[in-house]
């Protein structure tokens, strides 16, 4: 079993009733690839995980996962304000034993006994964070495409 960790970035619209909200999440994740079967685990935000036959397909499951849940806490939000805090509710829960494997995982990757060649690198001191805004004016401008790289 191989363990990644790994630095993601998603951005996503919600429509909620009465609002439009952009999420911008910088956050922790742990990719697992064992016996054919590949993994990944949130970190911050924690509580969710997606799997897929290869490291592409968990990664865009994981994406798909994070924004179902998103359209959930929307469903439930009955102003803007609520599903801001919400959200924030949701990244804040950490995974603290996901925390703990991602730590060791970076180490390995540090003390060069992991890698992938697949993923670009970024220091694993990286900010995470979230950043959840009204949208009063939607633009085309404010569109990106999200990415994971390993935590180095």
């Amino acid at each position: 079993m191989t363990r990644y960790p790994l630095l993601f970035g998603l951005r996503e619209l919600v429509e909620g009733d009465g609002y439009i909200a952009r999420v911008s999440v910088s956050g922790r994740a742990l990719l697992v690839d064992q016996d054919g079967e590949v993994w990944v685990e949130g970190v911050n935000p924690g509580g969710f995980s997606a799997k897929g036959a290869s490291h592409g397909e968990a990664l865009a499951e994981f994406g798909s996962a994070f924004r179902t849940i998103l359209f959930d806490i929307a469903s439930g939000a009955g102003s803007f304000p609520e599903f801001r805090d919400e959200v924030q509710k949701f990244f804040d829960d950490t995974s603290v034993p996901a925390a703990r494997e991602w730590e060791e995982a970076v180490q390995r990757v540090k003390a060069g006994q992991l890698d992938a060649d697949w993923l670009n690198k970024r220091p694993a001191e990286t900010k995470l964070g979230i950043e959840i805004t009204e949208v009063s004016q939607p633009a085309a401008a404010n569109n990106e495409v999200g990415g994971a790289a390993l935590a180095a």
